[in-house]
């Protein structure tokens, strides 16, 4: 029995750890500055990127680098997260407003994630097409 908990308490605490983990990198990704050519290409303003622009930006992704979704790590893992967060929010936005305000702070940086993702497609794609002409 003593041995089945700590088998139990071991996978719990792995699986906490690699969600941690996965959370700190795309968050550490999300926090990267946005190029001003982002800006001018997509219309959008790195500061004002709220937690309903997700939509808005995936659909930017699939028009202006539509290879991004298979490319880009963890967009599709983003992607199924902030669909699990906004019916959490949309869930307790009456009841636990206070989950419901964690919820819009995660969708806010989801939402950033992709515009991050999104702007460095963007400038990967520019580069080989300046090289391609240089050449």
């Amino acid at each position: 029995m003593v041995s089945l908990f700590i088998l139990v308490f071991a996978a719990c605490a792995l699986v906490r750890f690699g969600i941690s983990q996965w959370r700190s990198i795309w968050i550490s990704a999300a926090n990267q500055p946005l190029s001003d050519s982002l800006q001018l290409a997509a219309g959008i303003d790195g500061a004002t990127i709220g937690a309903g622009d997700f939509g808005t930006l995936l659909h930017l992704c699939n028009e202006l680098s539509p290879e991004l979704r298979k490319s880009s790590p963890w967009l599709k893992e983003v992607s199924v997260y902030y669909r699990a967060v906004t019916k959490l929010e949309q869930l307790f936005r009456v009841k636990l407003p206070s989950i419901s305000s964690w919820a819009k702070g995660e969708m806010q940086i989801c939402s950033r994630y992709a515009a991050v993702a999104l702007d460095q497609s963007l400038s990967m794609n520019w580069d080989r097409q300046l090289a391609a002409r240089a050449n």
